[in-house]
């Protein structure tokens, strides 16, 4: 029974899980994401999850009003047509299916682990990647195998001379330093560092290319895959209508699907798990919006 309650939160929490879906996303946009705070990060989740529990207590309490009724109205008598979803909410909907698992998979992208903590601090202390000068070469520079815009990389320890937040150039050395073909002393390289935090050191910069390549063919795909899932429940909104009327064994468990999927998503943006877990992880949390989605669709004869 869809009632001015439903009708409110259901579309509160629509539109809210899609501003949490873009929000999530930025890890995949820029990698200076690590740096938000945690509230930053948490607050559209908190608000969408607010407004879906409004929605479910909302939509709960309007079944059991229905089913009284039901049993006190004969079904002859019962003229009261349903209204309609409409083919907006169907369109949001189908975005909203395909962006969950493009989110939660950019959760993924970017530094993880040690080096992705150490990167959330330089970057909350103001530092960033800067170009510096090295002082000198130890030892034999060697090829890495790895080439970026026909240039080789090359790597080696290196003395870089760089600028601290007092004004004086500090002489560091680092074991390994990466550079576009072969280094020479006054060249510059790439170093990541905090001009007002001494104390979390710098590191070079390395050229790999393979988590802006993930986090742009992850943007591709779900954004293909919105506008041909918003195009399928568009074409077929009347099965959005069937959905939005609530039965517990249908929507509970599509609920508790997709918390899942947020707290797998929010262990790999909070406990900085190791590539190849985060990676695990995350794509774990991308099946859940469409086995949620799955397991509706399946109870749907069953639904009402």
């Amino acid at each position: 029974m869809s009632t001015v309650w439903t009708r409110t939160t259901g579309w509160l929490t629509l539109i809210g899980a899609l501003v949490t879906e873009v929000w999530a996303l930025l890890p995949a946009l820029s990698p200076n994401a690590v740096a938000l705070s945690t509230p930053a990060r948490l607050l559209p989740l908190l608000v969408t999850s607010v407004c879906a529990l409004a929605w479910l207590a909302a939509s709960a309490a309007a079944y059991r009003r229905e089913r009284v009724r039901r049993e006190r109205v004969r079904p002859d008598l019962d003229k009261r047509p349903p209204r309609p979803a409409g083919r907006a909410a169907a369109a949001l909907l189908g975005v909203a299916l395909a962006l969950g698992p493009t989110a939660a998979l950019a959760q993924a992208v970017g530094p993880d682990g040690a080096d992705g903590r150490w990167t959330r601090d330089v970057l909350r202390a103001g530092g960033g990647t800067y170009a510096v000068e090295i002082a000198e070469v130890l030892g034999t520079p060697r090829r890495t195998g790895v080439s970026v815009n026909d240039h080789q990389v090359w790597s080696a320890p290196m003395v870089l001379t760089v600028p601290w937040s007092d004004g004086e150039p500090r002489r560091l050395t680092l074991d390994r330093v990466e550079t576009m073909d072969e280094p020479e002393p006054g060249d510059s390289v790439s170093v990541m560092f905090a001009a007002n935090d001494l104390g979390l050191g710098a590191r070079a910069h390395e050229y790999g290319a393979m988590s802006g390549i993930a986090g742009l063919w992850i943007l591709v795909l779900g954004l293909i895959g919105s506008v041909l899932t918003a195009g399928m429940l568009t074409s077929e909104h009347e099965t959005v209508d069937r959905l939005r009327a609530f039965a517990p064994g249908t929507h509970l468990p599509a609920a508790a699907l997709l918390a899942l999927g947020a707290g797998l998503g929010l262990v790999v943006v909070f406990a900085w798990p190791p590539t190849a877990l985060g990676w695990l992880l995350a794509l774990a949390a991308a099946t859940t919006p469409p086995l949620a989605a799955w397991w509706a669709l399946r109870r749907l004869p069953y639904g009402h």
